[in-house]
């Protein structure tokens, strides 16, 4: 009996989404979806320190092969009067930080970029620290297996990033830079980012620069995006331009969102790639469009 406690000792909050979608690529149209339930769980130490985690319930909302799935605690995190770590699986690391214009999120049957800057793999089995130093915010991540195995020191993928956030002339400039090694195979990626109050929105701007031992993923991308409010529908516009193995290609989104209240938002997006992309096919188009109804609970 003296292995189980008769009283919780954290605070536990739920809090649960769902969404529906319709999505169009080229006349190949799906219905999607999805959501979930969300578990939040922290107490505090007699020193101080407070210890979270999570856990879920999910299906997969943007992708007619929807995939279900549940997960207990796979993390946790240690918060400091200064900073916090955190411990567990799905560690991501600080890359796609440049890429502010990509705001698409039902383009699944998009054909896609050939040739796009990134790295090959950028989150696994890990630890991040964060901690802010007058008002810059400053992070770094470590992971030590990106197959999930839990094998911190036989790994053959790993990975590793570092990001500094700070307030620059009446805006906030993000720095990163993040590297893997995936079996001997080696990319680098740094980006940088500002985002600034523009006519009553947010312009973002966005550059991406790799290298390393995978030609198809080494070269630049530069990126914007803009976001305003116009008659209570919020639009957001993106851009991102990608130079990679003397290829180019672009993708351009629009997204547009409405508060009906209660948690309730009906939204809309377009998104295309041009350029150097994969072939079009019956199932794949270089145009998505999607409109749905997503709720918070």
């Amino acid at each position: 009996a003296g292995l189980f406690s008769t009283a919780a000792n954290a605070d536990i909050s739920v809090s649960g989404t769902g969404s529906w979608a319709y999505t169009d690529a080229g006349g190949n149209t799906t219905s999607l979806t999805g959501g979930g339930v969300s578990f939040g769980l922290s107490t505090t130490t007699d020193a101080g320190v407070t210890v979270s985690s999570g856990a879920g319930i999910s299906l997969d909302n943007d992708s007619a092969a929807a995939s279900s799935g549940s997960t207990g605690v796979t993390y946790l995190t240690f918060g400091f009067a200064n900073g916090s770590v955190t411990l567990g699986q799905d560690i991501g690391v600080a890359d796609g930080v440049g890429k502010v214009g990509e705001l698409a999120h039902y383009n699944d049957n998009q054909t896609g970029i050939t040739n796009a800057v990134g790295l090959g793999d950028d989150e696994g089995d890990g630890v991040a620290v964060s901690t802010t130093i007058g008002d810059m915010s400053i992070a770094a991540q470590y992971v030590w297996d990106g197959a999930g195995g839990d094998d911190v020191d036989g790994a053959t993928t790993t990975s590793q990033g570092v990001s500094i956030s700070m307030p620059l002339a009446g805006g906030t400039l993000t720095l990163a830079n993040a590297s893997d090694d995936l079996g001997g195979t080696n990319m680098n990626e740094t980006g940088v980012a500002y985002t600034m109050a523009v006519g009553g929105g947010s312009l973002s701007l966005g550059f991406t620069g790799t290298d390393g031992d995978t030609p198809a993923k080494e070269g630049e991308a530069v990126s914007v995006a803009y976001s305003t409010t116009m008659g209570g529908v919020a639009v957001g516009i993106g851009y991102t331009g990608h130079d990679a193995n003397s290829t180019t290609a672009q993708q351009t989104d629009i997204t547009l969102s409405s508060a009906l209240g209660g948690g309730v938002s009906i939204f809309a997006e377009y998104s295309n790639v041009s350029g150097t992309v994969a072939a079009e096919t019956a199932a794949l188009s270089n145009n998505t469009v999607a409109v749905g109804t997503s709720v918070a609970f």
